[in-house]
Formats: C-alpha cells, structure tokens, sequence
C-alpha cells in the first residue's frame, strides 16, 4: 500500500515566504542589509566624510536588525547566500534615506542616491520626495 501525500503540507512548504519585520510585507527583492550597505560604501565613496558619518551609522544598525525574531525565518540574500535579512530592501533603504536627511545631505546627493538605491516596490513614503529641477 502507498503512503499517501498530504499535498497541502507539501505545497505549504515550498511556498514559504519571509515577511519583512518592519513593513511586514514580503521581501520579494531578497539583498540583505549587509550587502547594501557594502554597495552604499561604494557610492558613497565620492563623498568621503557623508561615508565615514553614514557607514558608522549603519554598523550600529545592523548589529540591532534581527533581535525581534532572533534571525529565524530570515530569507538568504542573493549576494552572499547568508539567512541574515529580516528586513526587505525598501525599507533599509528608507532608514538608509533617514539617515542622510539627519546627517544634512542636500536635495542632489539625495537625488543620486535614489537613483541608484530605488527600491520602492510598492511602497511609496520616499518616492514623493520633491527633487531638484537643475
């Protein structure tokens, strides 16, 4: 006699999704904070006391990203194949942007950065902000 498949369990297994622990939507663009922050360090390098001030700043914020959910239920990056994301793209970027507005970056860099690190994916706080028409 054949042991019967319990398809629902199985289905619910490969359809696993990881939810942001801050916007508490699904990370659907799996870069972890580590690794987005190692490509900010490189934009940044044009501007080298923004990126002493920002890289600072962000190490500290990593090192407290993941004690709500004790690094359980993490999505692995597809940069360094770590389980070390519990938050999604956006809304490190959006902490990323919080920080530059504190540090006193202007409206241009602002811009830049944007430019290159847009990850609104659906998610619209950031995408309003007024941009420089020169």
């Amino acid at each position: 006699m054949k042991e019967e498949i319990d398809c629902f369990s199985q289905a619910n297994k490969k359809d696993i999704f990881y939810e942001c622990e801050i916007c508490h939507e699904p990370i659907s663009n799996p870069i972890c904070p580590r690794c987005l922050t190692y490509e900010i360090g490189i934009w940044a390098t044009l501007y080298p006391n923004i990126r002493r001030e920002l890289l600072n700043r962000l190490k500290k914020y990593l090192k407290t990203i993941g004690k709500e959910s004790g690094g359980l239920g993490s999505v692995q990056c597809i940069r360094c194949n770590k389980k070390e994301m519990p938050i999604c793209a956006y809304c490190f970027i959006n902490y990323v942007l919080t920080e530059l507005e504190d540090i006193g970056v202007n409206k241009i860099i602002k811009k830049e950065f944007l430019q290159f690190f847009n990850y609104d994916l659906g998610h619209t706080p950031y995408s309003y902000l007024p941009l420089p028409l020169s």
